[in-house]
């Protein structure tokens, strides 16, 4: 039953922040806000696209370890809502 309610949540949020943390972390935004001292509600507006993620150093360090990113070219471009790209054909 977990796994249909994170599946559900991936398909309802289009951020790459969101999905990274459901994939790879049993964590609430809450607790990984917390883990990598964010306020929740900064992380809120991230994932919404409301404004743009910047990370301190130390911050970017917690967020690596909690999503399990060991190298640097395993980040996401930007960790906000993907917008999607149009067809070519």
């Amino acid at each position: 039953m977990a796994k249909q309610r994170r599946r559900k949540k991936l398909q309802e949020n289009e951020s790459t922040l969101e999905i990274l943390r459901l994939e790879r972390t049993n964590l609430s935004q809450d607790e990984l806000a917390i883990r990598c001292e964010i306020p929740r509600s900064t992380y809120q507006r991230w994932v919404s696209g409301k404004t743009e993620v910047r990370l301190s150093i130390p911050q970017l360090k917690l967020l690596c370890k909690e999503l399990s990113i060991e190298r640097i070219d395993e980040l996401p471009d930007d960790f906000g809502p993907i917008v999607p790209q149009p067809n070519d054909s």
